[in-house]
């Protein structure tokens, strides 16, 4: 009997052209972004970062910045043409699929996870970072005000400042992780969430911008559609596919793609060896009708809603744990929890289960890996447990912090009541509780922020010497932060040693060049004792390392003010003034240029400084009624307080 011979099949991924080009646009965005950081390390001040959730501070503040703009391009172009951003312009799609192609080289495809629930996180975290700002300053809290006078207070909502245009900056990195957070952020947004989830798994599962830009995709016109005629269904434009679209299925149910996860890469175009699919103007994915076909999905209902529990949990212990875990890293990190929660049930109940290129279950027995895998589940169980326990000690500690009303004064003089001092106390042990294994506690990192509460509390019980050693121990450590310089010198001043403050801020400086305040205060401590020439020096020391850096010129402007060079003041601070739109920096220009007797041009810095700047109006305007009253012009000064009073929310 003769048997058909069986064809050597070609390889279903075909190289494409477009690919490249691709690879060519992402690498010059990467390009981009490194000439722009090095243009802003350069001359002080740049453009202001493309960061999209700058958007925050458009709703919050009334602040259109270059965040912002990007953000409402994107969703113009994916609109009309789908998400191109997505697939062209996007730094973290880019990690993605570099991480995607690294994998294919060691001959590891992981799994695409398709999940129904999950897929709404970026709706959600969306919601939060965008619409809730709104929400809660122009609904929640005008409805809750007349029963809870301090619900404003608590929401952190501040009336609206009006609007305003910044598209510079002089400050590119602040709210930026730092080094020691940004990499294992990559490393989770890039390799581990692809690995796990599956191609462009941080866009399916994390990103919060696809919360807005998913639906705006369903509207556009500018889609890939087949030529039926053509199409044979081999699948290759499925396999070619890098956001994990399956193309085959959409086009011969639609005639396009109408799946919101397509990122127009055009892989799928380019890869087809029939070309039967093109890109043009087709009807929106919304207008399609309804599928005829069942999309698969990898959960059952009720793993569905085991792993929208095990997400919810680890999002809300892992933000912010430590004062390390961003949003952004928090949202993937859950989502994996609850993708390897759902492989521990599958590898309980089926008789085959794989992990990426491990077999952790083969015909009913489970491998080496999969033993392997349950214990590692164990553990990242228990550091899930422990990362609860530490943040639960946090959360009873604030409790009674919060409770401890004492001014800082009160504190030092130890005139500090019963009440407020056993609060005090009770919040020093759950913080110590919760502190790093080193300090006595049970953490695996230090929380700055609860060492700072701690320091302040055993102020309060009057352990000053204890409060001292903490927070020195925390400036010593690379998770010191510029308010930390402050409130230990100030604790120096305080207990009559303005040396050792001194020293602590030099040595802060020193370690820290860009630590603005620390360095201000280092040099108003050596004015106040007496070596002016030294206070410059530290003001000349950083120009030295950033000469266009407006905060640093700004505050020699100021020293040359406080020691009588009114020439050399007003050199240096318009100087810093037109170098950044800061309100601090205007401030002190207007109080060089008062000093000089020039009250007009004070008061007109002050009221242009308000415009630019809304949310320091108030501050900005009184400063210009002061100076109105003092030179007798009461009138001008009495419209300039009422101009100052802030607007409804």
């Amino acid at each position: 009997m003769r048997l058909p011979v069986v064809q050597r099949r070609k390889p279903v991924r075909r190289r494409t052209r477009i690919g490249r080009w691709r690879a060519v646009a992402l690498i010059g965005l990467h390009v981009l972004i490194v000439a722009h950081v090095l243009h802003w390390w350069i001359t002080g001040r740049s453009v202001g970062r493309f960061v999209l959730s700058d958007s925050m501070r458009t709703l919050e503040l009334g602040e259109i910045n270059p965040g912002v703009i990007l953000f409402a391009l994107a969703l113009l172009v994916t609109a009309l043409l789908g998400r191109f951003m997505c697939g062209w312009f996007c730094h973290v799609g880019a990690l993605q699929d570099l991480s995607a192609w690294m994998l294919r080289k060691v001959r590891i495809r992981p799994h695409l996870f398709r999940s129904r629930l999950l897929g709404y996180v970026p709706v959600a975290l969306a919601a939060y970072m965008f619409l809730w700002p709104t929400i809660k300053r122009t609904v929640v809290v005008p409805a809750l005000e007349p029963l809870w006078p301090d619900v404003g207070a608590v929401l952190g909502v501040v009336p609206f400042p009006g609007w305003s245009v910044n598209l510079t900056t002089s400050r590119m990195w602040d709210g930026l992780p730092s080094l020691v957070v940004a990499i294992p952020f990559l490393v989770v947004c890039g390799f581990a969430t692809v690995y796990f989830l599956g191609a462009r798994g941080l866009c399916r599962y994390a990103c919060p911008y696809g919360g807005f830009l998913l639906p705006a995709e369903q509207m556009a016109v500018g889609r890939i559609v087949v030529d039926s005629k053509t199409c044979d269904q081999c699948g290759v434009c499925t396999a070619n596919c890098t956001a994990g679209v399956r193309v085959h299925d959409e086009v011969r149910e639609h005639g396009s793609i109408v799946d919101r996860n397509c990122i127009r890469t055009f892989d799928c175009v380019r890869g087809c060896p029939k070309d039967a699919l093109s890109f043009t103007i087709a009807t929106p994915a919304a207008f399609a009708g309804k599928r005829t076909w069942r999309r698969a999905y990898d959960l059952t209902w009720g793993e569905e809603l085991l792993c929208v529990g095990v997400f919810t949990g680890s999002f809300l212990v892992l933000r912010g744990l430590y004062d390390a875990v961003p949003l952004l890293m928090a949202a993937p990190l859950a989502v994996i929890a609850a993708y390897l929660t759902w492989k521990l049930v599958r590898l309980r109940r089926d008789a085959n289960v794989r992990l990426g290129g491990m077999q952790l279950k083969l015909r009913g027995r489970v491998s080496r890996c999969g033993r392997g895998f349950a214990v590692a589940m164990v553990g990242v169980a228990a550091l899930l447990g422990h990362s609860t326990a530490v943040r639960g000690l946090l959360w009873a500690g604030a409790r009674h912090d919060n409770a401890v009303q004492v001014s800082y004064e009160d504190a030092l003089a130890g005139t500090v009541s019963p009440e407020a001092r056993a609060h005090a106390a009770a919040g020093l042990r759950l913080y110590r509780m919760a502190s790093s294994l080193g300090e006595g506690g049970i953490g695996l990192l230090r929380t700055p922020g609860a060492s700072m509460r701690s320091a302040w509390l055993q102020l309060v019980v009057g352990d000053f010497d204890r409060a001292e050693r903490s927070l020195r121990a925390i400036l010593a450590s690379p998770r010191r932060t510029d308010e930390l310089g402050i409130e230990t010198a100030r604790l120096m001043v305080t207990r009559g040693r303005p040396g050792d403050a001194i020293d602590i801020l030099e040595r802060t400086v020193e370690r820290s060049p860009g630590f603005a305040q620390s360095r201000d205060m280092l040099a108003a401590l050596l004015v106040q004792q007496g070596s002016p020439d030294r206070a410059e020096a530290v003001y000349r020391a950083a120009l030295d390392r950033r000469p266009a850096d407006p905060i640093a010129r700004a505050g020699l402007g100021r020293l040359m003010l406080t020691t009588g060079r009114l020439d050399a003041a007003l050199e240096h601070l318009n100087a810093a003034a037109d170098l950044s739109d800061e309100p601090a920096v205007q401030r002190d220009r207007a109080i060089a240029l008062f000093s000089a007797g020039r009250v007009n041009d004070a008061v007109r810095t002050l009221e242009i400084a308000a415009d630019r700047r809304p949310a320091a109006k108030s501050d900005l305007l009184m400063l210009a009624s002061a100076m109105l009253t003092e030179t007798g012009r009461h009138a001008e000064a009495q419209s300039m307080r009422v101009r100052a009073q802030p607007g409804p929310r």
